[in-house]
């Protein structure tokens, strides 16, 4: 399904994206992933980068099992987006490595939303 292939392939370059934007900023993201309230938040600024690259190689090779881990990760930052909106706190968003300075929102959910759906499709591929 030529759909399902665009999907997995759109989601890859998002996924770069974000993770070129975490791993130039160590130090700022893990400042960041503290102020979500993550646990570990030093190594998680050096893992999550290495994750979602594995994730985009996996959507590139085999776009169906890619679309399943991305679901899975995209799932986990998007319970950590809803806890922090459900709390009430202002804690700026460091979805793509800080370069923008919005807050998590409803708005960041919609994102995810979009994010969460571009991965599912990828499944059927």
């Amino acid at each position: 399904m030529i759909a399902a292939r665009l999907a997995a392939y759109l989601l890859a370059v998002v996924l770069v994206a974000a993770a070129v934007a975490k791993a130039r900023r160590p130090a700022a993201t893990a400042t960041e992933f503290a102020e979500l309230g993550l646990a570990w938040p030093g190594a998680l600024a050096r893992l999550v980068p290495l994750v979602e690259l594995a994730c985009a190689a996996a959507l590139v090779a085999t776009p169906a099992w890619g679309g399943v881990v991305s679901f899975a990760l995209l799932a986990a930052f998007t319970a950590v987006l809803v806890t922090v909106v459900r709390s009430g706190r202002v804690v700026r968003c460091s979805c793509f490595g800080g370069v923008g300075s919005q807050p998590v929102s409803a708005r960041s959910l919609a994102r995810n939303a979009v994010l969460l759906a571009l991965a599912a499709l990828a499944t059927l591929a």
